[in-house]
């Protein structure tokens, strides 16, 4: 299979709320040379979220898998916020499917139909 991906900066454009997406996350490790980093995640668009366990309120910023809030990466947000989230994409469909992401009793068909078994 091949799947072409859209990168969309993140300064220009923001996903719909609520998205399932591929961040492109821009951030240092530690102090000194060769500790830069880029590196894609999945993660979650919200227009608006509250994070646990400190209530601290958050717009328009990306949630990946381990609750880490990361911002849109510009000149405004790199200070506070190092890991900035410089492009994104959505998530590309399931094998076999037109939904990046499927719940319930849809699951077990589209497996199946997926490995060639229906």
């Amino acid at each position: 299979m091949t799947v072409v991906v859209q990168w969309i900066d993140a300064a220009d454009e923001l996903p719909d709320n609520g998205s399932g997406v591929l961040g492109a996350v821009a951030g240092r490790y530690a102090k000194g040379p060769g500790s830069d980093f880029w590196v894609v995640l999945p993660m979650r668009f919200l227009a608006h979220h509250v994070r646990e366990p400190d209530g601290r309120e958050f717009h328009d910023c990306f949630v990946d898998r381990g609750a880490v809030v990361r911002l849109p990466y510009s000149a405004a947000h790199a200070a506070p916020n190092p890991e900035g989230v410089t492009h994104w994409a959505y998530l590309p469909a399931l094998p076999g499917a037109v939904a990046n992401h499927l719940v319930g009793h849809t699951v077990a068909p589209s497996l199946q139909a997926a490995f060639g078994l229906l």
